[in-house]
């Protein structure tokens, strides 16, 4: 497990990450500040055209990394596809770490 999926785990606990398509997108539209949107990089293509239209149209950063497969086994699921991390500090460090 890398440092990346390690620091997603320390964002859940937190409470600064949402997973799941719907929700990333609500949160895209909502008053916060820092928000980062991850795609898994096996997502569909119309998921990761979707979540790149609704970033550009709300001006979120995003980054496309990691697999649905690793995703849903941190978050107890089978699989995510979108995520979004709401922690400066937390999202800081992933892009710096892609």
């Amino acid at each position: 497990m890398n440092k990346f999926y390690g620091m997603l785990g320390i964002a859940r606990k937190a409470g600064k990450l949402v997973f799941g398509y719907d929700i990333t997108v609500s949160l895209m539209k909502s008053n916060i500040v820092d928000i980062l949107v991850i795609v898994a990089s096996d997502a569909s293509e119309k998921t990761k055209k979707n979540i790149v239209f609704e970033c550009n149209k709300y001006n979120r950063s995003y980054i496309e990394y990691g697999e649905k497969v690793v995703y849903g086994k941190i978050l107890n699921k089978k699989e995510v596809s979108a995520l979004a991390v709401t922690d400066k500090n937390i999202i800081s460090y992933l892009k710096n770490n892609t």
